[in-house]
């Protein structure tokens, strides 16, 4: 019987008598050198361990064999062996909770990128991840990680007078825009489908608004907040490597409030 099978039935029969057995996994150094598995083969899985400290991290594992004809799993547990996260496609993550992915995460396409990603908030603590090789053919999996330098956190506050383009990077984060333009101005929540975006305009303790992608609303005035969060209760997110924009060509994550006047 091979060591996975052998650990997989000692895990389940620790589990059926309450006992939380945290398994170890290879560690990985933030900014450090990447750490390679042995080969996997369909369904079996290598784990991988770090430590999130003050700053975000984003985790890339790379199918080193299959490159862009891979297929990965990517799942986080936090430092209690809960499952934080978990990877749609090589473009987005989610909660692992079925409702979300009921919201149609799935079917976001595979793109010639072949890195995964996960982005970890500040101060998340240890994190274990897990990469599983859904192929058919054998692979070796590369897992890095590294420091996110844009500073987003999860919730983030903003201001601005004219269309902008911000990002959900991470689970549960919501963004709050000041508007500080001129009104009547009219608003637009562009895009954002593919993260399944939603926009709240509140304006004092009486006005609520909620825009879906391609909504409009026609009165944005000076003072108005402008919340955007992943519907899911922000269950849905991105791993876009920098803002605005991506590096890589990939927009994951990214909405854009169009502001006409």
């Amino acid at each position: 019987m091979k060591k996975w099978m052998l650990g997989a039935l000692l895990l389940g029969l620790l589990s059926a008598c309450n006992i939380n057995i945290i398994l170890p996994g290879t560690s990985v150094v933030v900014d450090g050198p990447a750490v390679e598995s042995g080969v996997l083969g369909e369904g079996e899985s290598a784990r991988f361990e770090l430590l999130v400290g003050t700053d975000p991290v984003r985790i890339d594992a790379t199918d080193v064999t299959n490159g862009a004809a891979g297929s990965l799993r990517l799942r986080v547990f936090d430092a209690n062996n809960a499952v934080y996260a978990q990877t749609v496609s090589r473009q987005y993550f989610t909660a692992p909770q079925p409702e979300v992915l009921d919201l149609g995460a799935v079917g976001l396409g595979i793109t010639p990128n072949p890195i995964y990603s996960i982005n970890l908030p500040a101060n998340f603590g240890k994190a274990y991840v897990e990469v599983t090789n859904l192929s058919a053919d054998p692979t070796v999996v590369r897992v890095a990680a590294v420091t996110r330098q844009d500073g987003i956190e999860k919730n983030n506050a903003f201001t601005f007078n004219a269309t902008v383009t911000g990002a959900l990077l991470y689970l549960g984060q919501l963004d709050t825009w000041t508007y500080t333009g001129t009104g009547p101005a009219t608003l637009e929540l562009v895009g954002g489908t593919t993260v399944h975006a939603r926009a709240k305009v509140v304006r004092g303790f009486d006005t609520q608004t909620v825009l879906e992608p391609g909504e409009e609303f026609t009165d944005l005035q000076n003072g108005d907040v402008v919340y955007v969060q992943a519907q899911g209760s922000g269950a849905l997110a991105g791993f876009c490597s920098t803002l605005p924009g991506c590096a890589d060509g990939i927009t994951s994550g990214e909405y854009t409030l169009q502001v006409t006047p």
